[in-house]
């Protein structure tokens, strides 16, 4: 695969994670969109402030890439019992973790069937999908995720579309910061490393999947086999 005919749309670029993990990427063309105040501090890649989504779509549509990357990053925890959840956290958390990339995926499927190939990469997280106490909203919303994914990869990997979900470990960031640091204990005594994750793993994983042809519905761990 010629590298210089891949383009990477990463959505939450102002994230420690995205920011981590695209900085090894040498040669790839990477452009990241993010709401983060300060753009002008993300010096890894070429950054644009995401203004709407179909500035988001005149981008892609603009890029002299055959191949287009989306991988979704962004994310938002509110951690809070049921009981005192309220119904506009839980909102909120869908709306970032699940309605958001719906939005733009249907927006830019059409470029992808027109170039006949794509990849959607969607990323949750271990400990979201195993559940805990606090995280109703962040739970629900990356199961959803991760069904919207298996889906999106039966209506269109036959046209060369794939969707994988990575489903990531706990890494240094300020989101897990914010998180119960019992908690955040407890998670990385149940990993087979002790430890925090490796951003050139998150690397090699997405590397791995443009590359994969045949990879598609898949959940792929990166989490320092959590249990």
């Amino acid at each position: 695969m010629n590298n210089d005919n891949v383009t990477i749309f990463i959505f939450g670029a102002g994230s420690r994670i995205a920011r981590e993990t695209f900085k090894k990427f040498k040669n790839y063309n990477i452009v990241g969109f993010s709401k983060y105040s300060k753009i002008s501090e993300i010096n890894e890649y070429k950054v644009l402030r995401f203004k709407n989504i179909n500035f988001v779509k005149k981008t892609i549509e603009e890029t002299k890439s055959n191949k287009i990357v989306l991988v979704f990053m962004e994310t938002l925890s509110i951690p809070n019992l049921i009981i005192n959840k309220s119904q506009r956290e839980l909102e909120r958390e869908i709306k970032s973790n699940l309605l958001n990339p719906h939005n733009i995926i249907k927006k830019i499927l059409p470029i992808l069937i027109k170039k006949k190939w794509g990849r959607v990469i969607l990323c949750g997280s271990s400990g979201a999908l195993s559940s805990a106490p606090g995280i109703s909203g962040y739970s629900l919303s990356k199961h959803g995720l991760l069904g919207y994914n298996k889906i999106l990869s039966k209506e269109y990997a036959n046209l060369g579309i794939t969707s994988n979900y990575l489903s990531l470990g706990v890494f240094k960031s300020p989101l897990s910061a914010k998180v119960n640091q019992n908690y955040i204990k407890k998670l990385l005594s149940d990993t087979d490393t002790k430890d925090y994750g490796d951003y050139n793993s998150v690397a090699n994983a997405i590397d791995f999947i443009i590359k994969s042809n045949y990879v598609t519905g898949s959940i792929i761990p990166v989490d320092g086999g959590y249990n």
